[in-house]
Formats: C-alpha cells, structure tokens, sequence
C-alpha cells in the first residue's frame, strides 16, 4: 500500500483539494486502485449552504471537499468512512452583536462549531451546540434544524466541543485503516495548515505541501521525524506545515499552473 499526504501551507486557500483532486484523476487513469481520505473537514453552513441540503439529503453531515474528491476517485466506499470527523461552522448574527465589527470578528472557531459528526467503522454520531445554534441567523438556524430533524443528534455544552474533537481523531484513524486495507493507493487531504490532521496521517510514504502557484515534495520519514522534534507525535495537528518545512529540504518543487494543476503523479514519482 502506497500513501501520499496532501498539505496546505496556508491557514485557508493553499489549494490541497485542487491538488488532491489532480492526484487522484492521474491514479484512476493509469488504472490504480485509490482510496481517499480527508480525515478531518469543517464546512461554512453560510459560504457551502450547499453542503446543508446534500445532508439533508443523506442524511449525515458530508463537507464539500470530501464530496469532490469522492467523486473524481468514483468512489465505491461509504462517504462517511472517507470523511469521518466534521463539523458545521455558523456564523452569528450581526445585530446580536450590535452590527459591531470587532466583536462579530472576535467570535472564534469554538464559538462557531453548531453540528460535529463523527464517524469509526461502526457507526456515526452527530452532535449539536444549542448555544452555537441561537448564536446565528433565525433563517440559517431553520435550515440547521431541518438538517438535526433527520438524524439523532446528541446536544453537547461548548466546554465539550474540544473534547469531542480531540478524542474523535482515533476514530478518524480507524477509519483511515480501512481506507488504507482496502486500496492500492491511498490519498489524503489534511486540515487547514496542520501538519497532519491525525495522527495515523503521519504514515505515509510522501507529504506534498501546497501553496498558491508551488508545491513542494517531502519524503514521508523525513516528514514524520522533523514533526516529532516540533512536538509530540501523537498531537501533530498542532503543529503547522510552515514549521516542519523549515526543517527540511524538498525531494522536489513543482509549478503549479492557475486552476490547472496536470502531471503530479510523475513528479511525486511513487508510481
């Protein structure tokens, strides 16, 4: 089994599902067996609203990344299995805030998070924020509610929200191992800039990092150790990608064309 780790170097916009994207096409071209992952995703119940009638319509919360990259692999595997930690982000009011700016923007990720799914080779559980959920617009509450109305979702405190996703990453990870039985080739796309999105993302035999225009290849071992001096290893999602990289020397750099990213898979040379 064959696995490569696509990472952002960018907080938002590195372009690591373009990329990912890429790399899978080329893989089922040349007629490899791909299975894909993104362990962990959040989704904007305002900016991907999108992503709140597909959940309705399955029925679990499914993120818009993850959807793409389901599709371009023609993929047999449960959607839930290849996405298994996500969470609906809601942003608040603006007349609960008093049309204030710098307390609208100050209102951070926790205080966002409104509906979390989790999902290990078992089963699937969905939990919401009541208090998250009241924080943001009646009419995008409604919607919300009409998605929470179709699956049995627990009600959680605020104070639980870090807890669920940090304990949630092992679920990740197993389902990250089905994932990696099952298939020749196995694709993932981390979160944000994190270093890796789990641990159990840290096996891999390459990690490409993506910026707008660049992408930089790095062995998978040589990866791995540089982000075990940075910090624990079993707590890789803090550390950023600008951080390991500084520690390292690239196999290869690549171009990247704009919104036409062809030829990957030679580059990374795995196959």
């Amino acid at each position: 089994m064959t696995s490569a780790l696509v990472a952002g170097l960018l907080p938002y916009d590195s372009g690591k599902t373009t990329f990912a994207r890429s790399l899978v096409r080329e893989l089922v071209d040349r007629g490899v067996d791909v299975g894909i992952s993104k362990p962990i995703s959040g989704i904007s119940g305002w900016y991907q609203y999108d992503c709140v009638l597909k959940s309705i319509e399955h029925g679990f919360l499914v993120g818009e990344d993850m959807y793409k990259l389901h599709s371009v692999a023609k993929s047999s595997d449960p959607i839930a299995l290849e996405g298994p930690v996500i969470f609906l982000l809601l942003p608040p009011d603006p007349e609960r805030v008093g049309w204030e700016t710098s307390i609208y923007t100050s209102i951070g990720f926790h205080q966002q998070v409104s509906v979390i799914r989790v999902t290990n080779p078992k089963e699937s559980k969905h939990y919401y924020v009541p208090l998250n959920l009241r924080r943001t617009t009646d009419s995008l509450r409604r919607e919300v509610e009409k998605f929470l109305s179709v699956v049995d979702a627990e009600p959680i405190e605020l104070r639980e929200v870090e807890e669920i996703l940090v304990s949630s990453r092992k679920d990740a990870d197993e389902c990250l191992n089905y994932i990696n039985l099952k298939h020749e080739f196995t694709v993932l796309e981390s979160f944000n800039n994190a270093a890796a999105p789990t641990a159990g993302s840290l096996d891999v035999d390459v990690v490409v990092v993506v910026a707008p225009g660049k992408a930089a290849v790095y062995d998978g071992r040589d990866y791995r150790k540089a982000v075990s001096v940075l910090s624990s290893v079993k707590e890789p999602w803090k550390i950023t990608t600008e951080e390991v990289v500084q520690l390292l020397h690239p196999t290869t750099k690549m171009e990247l064309k704009p919104k036409k990213v062809e030829g990957v898979l030679k580059q990374i040379r795995l196959i």
